[in-house]
């Protein structure tokens, strides 16, 4: 790289950090701040995903819709939650995934059988907290009969989703 562009940008870098000192030094950042460590307790204490102040600040945003005016007309709402889970890395919160599917043209008719639908939707779905991801995103988690994951404390468990017939006293399957 050219020496030019290499010294416009440090200087553009200085200048960034020269505004970001004065932005830092104010009283109302003082009180986001404080503010900020107060809502990762409370997202803590009711086991949800940390809100990043990059979130706070709108930097994490997508210029434009990430779906197409169109995207999920004709299609189920589940269909068209699952196709726009499939453009995102990352679980979404509920609320957005309805936005989505409306600004794609599709029709959410109850939300809380979307809700419903997302979380019996085992095999393809994950929930988060109040988010809701693909599986195929968290290749490290599996799902399926006698599958098994790692757990959040380092402990496989079995995780079984596939209905069962009926059982015996013993716990058998019944003949």
């Amino acid at each position: 790289m050219s020496d030019p562009i290499r010294s416009a940008a440090s200087e553009l870098r200085r200048m960034i950090q020269d505004k970001v000192e004065v932005i830092q030094a104010m009283r109302e950042m003082a009180e986001i701040r404080k503010w900020h460590q107060s809502l990762i307790a409370l997202e803590d204490i009711i086991e949800e995903p940390h809100t990043s102040l990059a979130d706070v600040f709108g930097f994490n945003k997508e210029e434009g819709s990430p779906v197409k005016f169109d995207e999920f007309v004709g299609l189920s709402t589940l269909d068209a939650a699952k196709r726009y889970l499939k453009k995102r890395d990352d679980a979404r919160p509920f609320v957005e995934i309805v936005e989505m599917i409306h600004a794609g043209g599709g029709k959410v008719e109850s939300e809380d059988k979307l809700k419903t639908q997302l979380s019996r939707s085992t095999l393809d779905i994950i929930k988060i907290g109040e988010r809701y991801g693909l599986l195929e995103k968290y290749p490290h988690i599996k799902r399926g009969k006698g599958a098994k994951r790692v757990g959040s404390e380092g402990v496989n468990d079995t995780v079984t989703v596939e209905a069962q017939g009926p059982e015996d006293e013993a716990g058998n399957p019944a003949a």
